[in-house]
């Protein structure tokens, strides 16, 4: 574990953070790094991308937001998810940054020698590492808070970590899991105990999987309603397709009702690279580094980088995308490049 965070409890850290500079992070998702016999080539390319991504930000702070590993014996050659992360882990630490996880839906497969459990104590013996499991009541794995506060243990912003699970009963086929409502009860509950101590907090929430309001958005956007704010990236998957739950979520619609958290970030799409501001809400997509899971992917290069995100000393934000190469598209199908509303 990080030797520089306060563990408060079992859901709770927090990170002291300089009164005055802007706080940085680097946000990386959907890895797929398989550490295999098949997997060598995409893998070293995959480190080299991150190793560029990080000079590039010279970050405070590192999130992985899922598929940060792909134990997938057809693509990467191995099972051993637990040599994968160990090997993520060894890598990350030798930049001497802080970093945290939340898990996707491949960080562990069919057959996996490691448990998501398994992973989770691995993941607490990191040298950089920040994380728990969270709540034993509640869902998931890796349900907590990373509050940012300043040498004056004043608070500044609070990162919120969720796990937005996998799949259903019938695993791969069941079709994708998702943010459970006893895991918003307790995003919830923290979140209104932390605005007591500071009135206008703006947090962060990082999972996997995007939320049916990115959908929604996006379409409500291509229409023409200007209520949504176009920020930057496009919606490059087929059929502009989401990788979204079918079953209910309310985070978004909790979010907003609450007014404390400002931004969501997640992965998932690996070509989708979009952020929309909905309803006071920051919607974004990370830009992602998959060179082995998608079918030719080493072919695109518009969806492969970094997101950046500066938190001021007072607790405002900025996102902006870290493309490993000099372009982001935004090309948004139905309304011309660089819509802005």
């Amino acid at each position: 574990m990080y030797k520089n965070v306060h563990v408060n409890s079992e859901e709770s850290f927090d990170l002291i953070i300089s009164p005055n500079q802007d706080f940085k992070i680097l946000q990386l998702t959907d890895l797929h790094l398989g550490f295999g016999p098949l997997s060598k080539n995409s893998d070293r390319q995959v480190l080299q991308a991150i190793d560029v991504l990080i000079h590039k930000a010279s970050p405070d702070l590192i999130v992985l937001t899922g598929d940060n590993i792909y134990p997938f014996l057809p693509k990467s050659g191995t099972l051993n998810n637990m040599k994968q992360m160990k090997k993520l882990m060894h890598f990350l630490d030798g930049y001497k940054i802080p970093y945290t996880v939340v898990f996707g839906n491949h960080d562990l497969e069919v057959g996996s020698k490691g448990s998501r459990e398994d992973l989770a104590k691995l993941l607490k013996t990191g040298t950089y590492s920040i994380f728990t499991e969270g709540k034993n009541d509640i869902y998931g794995i890796g349900n907590f808070i990373i509050n940012l506060r300043n040498t004056n243990k004043e608070l500044v912003s609070s990162l919120v970590m969720l796990d937005s699970n996998m799949y259903g009963k019938g695993w791969f086929f069941s079709g994708f899991d998702c943010i459970h409502k006893d895991q918003i009860d307790w995003c919830m509950a923290a979140l209104d105990t932390l605005k007591k101590e500071k009135e206008d907090l703006k947090a962060l929430a990082f999972f996997h999987m995007p939320l049916l309001e990115y959908k929604i958005a996006y379409e409500k956007m291509k229409l023409g309603d200007k209520s949504i704010v176009y920020n930057f990236g496009s919606i490059a998957e087929t059929n502009d397709y989401f990788g979204i739950s079918k079953n209910h979520c309310d985070l978004f619609e909790r979010a907003v009702n609450s007014g404390v958290i400002k931004g969501m970030f997640c992965g998932h799409d690996h070509l989708n690279t979009i952020s929309m501001t909905y309803k006071d809400i920051m919607l974004v997509y990370g830009m992602s580094l998959d060179f082995l899971a998608y079918k030719g992917i080493k072919k695109c290069y518009t969806q492969r980088g970094g997101t950046v995100i500066t938190i001021s000393p007072t607790g405002e934000f900025e996102v902006a995308p870290l493309p490993l190469g000099t372009v982001v598209s935004n090309f948004v199908r139905g309304i011309n490049n660089g819509f802005k509303s």
